[in-house]
């Protein structure tokens, strides 16, 4: 029985064998990457060398793995046979560069491509085993030999995949990328080689020496030497080739690169609307667009250069002939000597002039210094911007930025004087403080306010003067003010005038001002309740001055602002005084009983309120004025008419009597005379017996109706109730829908505003009722004027389908309180408004339609007089509610 030979490997060779499989890897990468950038011919060429090199480094693997086998018998290779095996290697290695060098590979073409491959390389293989040449039979197992194809299928399939997604150019990430990969394939590819040898059983001849250790090849030294030099020579000259021809590639495309984008920067420097300069390191100018000589009015670079040269070497000569040219050059002189100096130029603005312009071109210069690695040179980047017009508008902003700053200016020292105002009711410090503020502002000599008495005469009663001139107080102008003047004056005009000596005064006029010193002044006059209450005049003393419309309405301004304090002034020493004469009132009837007692703290309280409620005088007047007249009124109309009324039911009465008599005349003289027949008939006898009843109970209606009215009228003004009184509720807010009847209904613009009544039952209540009624009208009127003010956005057809409303609802909150909620299906109000609504003299009303004061004496009247609360409830687009809360009882709340 003969048995298989012992067979084994000699390491240091496989190692070898190995490293080589790796070179022969990353050099196919490496080649892949070359087959892949050249087209054509070169293509081909890198094909056919690539497929040799790759296909003699697999095949050296194989053979120096073959040199590492060990038989325990002589082998040698047949030399022929050796050299044929290298054919499916470089078929093989020529298919996967081909493949992987196509723009697309597709599954199915790699998998095709891999079983091609992977035939060719165990092709390879067993062609090379078929050379060994020795005293043994050698048989394979067939199940390792199919596992040694698959095994080269599926390295090729592996190898073609990493060197179709590696085949891009070298970057240093993509080398070691590429290195990874190599090392991979490189060890993968000798797996299928010794698999392959696995499969082979060698079983000696019977003649056959057998040798007691395990032989090497014949040659083997120098067959593994000539195998390896070849092969590094073969794969260094392939990677060589390779290195060298990407860099010439690189070159040339650099170059290409650097031609087009050239041609690029050229064009699209022609292009653009910035000019653009790039000079060099030996003052030359290097590249120049159109728009650089345009804007510097230039008709060639020629000119540019020597436009430089001139500035380089300071040469400026303003007798030249060429003026203009050194003009341009003056203005730019200082920029391009910078830009000489190779420093930057960041922002810079200069002015060019054409002789033709009557403008100067703004220009926005930049320049930055560009190093440039591959010289020492250093090129300087200038840039041009015309920004004319941004500089126009920028003077423009500039303008109006002052212009605004100058309003922001007045309406700060027309504020400073209103809080003043608001403030103190100290009459010479607000003037005082006013001819101050004045003089400063407008940067006069003097400022004055003249006085006029009851008989048009005056005198400067208050003054602000500058260093050195004199001061003028109690001086008397009554010779200057013609009557013409004071009319003018009385009318609210201005006068200014610029200069004394050329306004055409009176001689005694001038005179007057001559001794004052005054050269020129401007006046407006200061209007009390539209009487001329005295004149604000600024004196220039020092020389002439032209006075601008804004200071004139300005001065006219705080004019106005001075006649509102005077005018507050005036009321405030009125309700001063009353407040004294109260205050003495009281003092005496301190001294009697205590009902007295109880009278003079009402009038000490009263006192307290006149001084810390001074800006609501004139409303609080206007009401009571008001309610005067409506009480009035209703007095008036009531006694004539209950004498109307009383005196109906005897008519009535007396008519029948007549008729009666009548009646009873005709039944017993049927036939009247022919005079008293015709008396009857011209009278028409007949139809007065009938209509007579009719008329005198229409009557009775009308006079029952004229008292509702009348009645109405006397409890919404309650003149007669100046003390706490319990009233019915309901009572005033009908007498007050009623005054207010001619505002609900229908008009041509819009239907009937409708009111929804939902009335609990509730006690009486002690209040005010005067001052009750005049808080339910203030919100009554309110809501009307909201709903009409939402109607003028509608047609009268939406208003129609969607009628505006008033929604008024009384209810009890608990035993001591009771609540009045008036609310409409208005616009509503916004939050930052509703925020202010109760502030005195805040309205939301246009100018002439409300003062800002109905709200706010309606909550003093609530929280203050009753002790109770009003709060507004509101949301934009679905009206507003106010409701008022106060006690039923006041003693209650007087002694909380």
């Amino acid at each position: 029985m003969t048995y298989p030979l012992a067979t084994g490997y000699n390491l240091q060779l496989v190692i070898v064998s190995v490293a080589i499989a790796v070179l022969a890897s990353y050099t196919a990468l490496d080649l892949a990457g070359r087959v892949n950038a050249t087209q054509n011919r070169a293509q081909m060429g890198w094909l056919i060398s690539g497929a040799a090199a790759m296909g003699t480094g697999i095949w050296s693997m194989h053979f120096i793995g073959m040199l590492a086998f060990r038989l325990p018998v002589l082998v040698h290779y047949d030399f022929l046979t050796v050299l044929v095996s290298v054919l499916p290697a470089m078929i093989a290695s020529g298919l996967a560069l081909f493949l992987v060098s196509r723009p697309t590979l597709g599954w199915l073409r790699l998998l095709e491509g891999s079983v091609f491959m992977g035939l060719g390389i165990a092709s390879m293989h067993y062609l090379g085993m078929a050379a060994m040449r020795t005293s043994a039979v050698m048989h394979y197992d067939p199940q390792i030999v199919a596992r040694s194809i698959l095994i080269a299928i599926a390295v090729s399939f592996a190898g073609l995949f990493l060197v179709f997604q590696l085949r891009e150019e070298t970057t240093p990430h993509q080398t070691w990328k590429k290195l990874l990969a190599a090392i991979m394939m490189g060890t993968a590819i000798p797996t299928m080689h010794y698999t392959g040898m696995a499969a082979a059983c060698f079983i000696p001849m019977p003649n056959a020496v057998l040798e007691s250790d395990l032989q090497p090849p014949e040659n083997i030294i120098p067959l593994a030497a000539a195998v390896v030099i070849g092969t590094l020579i073969i794969l260094g000259l392939a990677l060589l080739a390779a290195f060298f021809d990407r860099r010439l590639s690189a070159q040339v495309i650099y170059a290409q690169a650097l031609q087009e984008s050239q041609k690029s920067l050229k064009a699209i420097l022609e292009g653009i609307q910035v000019g653009v300069l790039v000079l060099g390191d030996d003052a030359q100018v290097q590249a120049a667009n159109h728009a650089v000589l345009d804007l510097l009015h230039l008709s060639n670079t020629a000119e540019l250069q020597q436009l430089w040269d001139r500035t380089v070497t300071n040469n400026l000569d303003s007798s030249s002939p060429d003026h203009s040219e050194d003009q341009l050059l003056q203005s730019l002189q200082p920029v391009l000597q910078q830009i000489a100096a190779r420093q930057s130029v960041q922002n810079t603005v200069v002015y060019s002039a054409a002789p033709t312009h009557q403008e100067s071109t703004a220009l926005l210069v930049n320049a930055v210094p560009l190093h440039r690695s591959d010289t020492s040179l250093t090129q300087m980047i200038c840039t041009f911007s015309e920004i004319t017009d941004l500089k126009r508008t920028e003077n423009c902003l500039k303008e109006s930025e002052a212009k605004f700053r100058d309003l922001a200016t007045q309406e700060e020292l027309l504020n400073r004087l209103s809080n003043q105002i608001r403030q103190s009711l100290d009459l010479p410090t607000i003037l005082q403080t006013a001819v101050c503020e004045v003089r400063n502002f407008f940067a006069t000599d003097r400022a004055v306010i003249y006085r006029f008495d009851a008989n048009w005469h005056g005198q400067v009663i208050l003054e602000d003067v500058a260093e050195p001139w004199f001061p003028t107080l109690g001086e008397a102008a009554d010779d200057c003010f013609p009557r013409e003047c004071l009319e003018r004056y009385r009318d609210g005009r201005i006068k200014a005038i610029n200069n004394i000596l050329e306004a055409g005064l009176d001689s005694n006029h001038l005179q007057f001002l001559q001794r004052l010193r005054v050269q020129a002044n401007l006046i407006v006059p200061i209007m009390v309740c539209d009487q001329l209450w005295g004149l604000l005049i600024v004196h220039q003393c020092s020389h002439p001055r032209v006075w601008k419309e804004e200071e004139g309405n300005l001065l006219n301004r705080l004019a106005i602002q001075l006649g509102i304090a005077i005018q507050q002034s005036d009321l405030y020493s009125q309700a001063e005084q009353s407040a004294l004469q109260a205050q003495a009132q009281a003092q005496q009837l301190r001294e009697s009983e205590a009902l007295l007692k109880q009278q003079a703290q009402a009038l000490q309280q009263t006192l307290q309120e006149l001084q810390t409620l001074q800006i609501q005088l004139v409303q609080s007047e206007k009401m009571s004025s008001l309610g005067q007249l409506v009480a009035g009124v209703a007095h008036e109309i009531n006694n004539p008419v209950n004498f109307i009324h009383g005196n109906l039911k005897h008519v009535q009465d007396y008519a029948q009597d007549l008729l009666s008599f009548v009646a009873l005349y005709q039944k017993h003289y049927p036939k009247p005379i022919a005079e008293i027949q015709a008396k009857a008939d011209e009278i028409d006898l007949q139809f007065l017996q009938q209509d007579l009843d009719k008329t005198l109970a229409s009557m009775k209606i009308g006079t029952d109706r004229i008292r509702q009215i009348v009645l109405s009228l006397r409890n919404f003004s309650r003149m007669d109730e100046a003390a706490f009184k319990a009233v019915d509720i309901h009572e005033g807010i009908d007498s007050t829908l009623m005054i207010l009847q001619h505002r609900l209904k229908a008009r041509s613009d819009r239907p009937t505003i409708e009111v929804m009544r939902d009335y609990a039952k509730l006690p009486l209540v002690e209040c005010y009722p005067g001052q009750l009624n005049q808080v339910l009208m203030n919100l009554l009127t309110n809501a009307i004027d909201a709903l009409e003010d939402a109607d003028a956005t509608r047609t009268f057809q939406d208003i129609k389908d969607h009628p505006s409303q008033i929604t008024i609802r009384t209810c009890m909150i608990d035993h001591q309180w009771v609540e009045i909620a008036i609310a409409d299906n208005g616009s509503g109000i916004s939050e930052k408004v509703k925020e202010r609504i109760f502030d005195p003299f805040f309205t939301t009303k246009l100018i002439g339609k409300g003062t800002g004061m109905g709200l706010s004496i309606s909550y003093q009247i609530i929280a203050e007089k009753h002790g109770g609360k009003l709060e507004c409830f509101s949301t934009p687009h679905h009206g507003t509610e106010f409701v008022i809360q106060i006690p039923i009882q006041q003693q209650a709340f007087r002694s909380v």
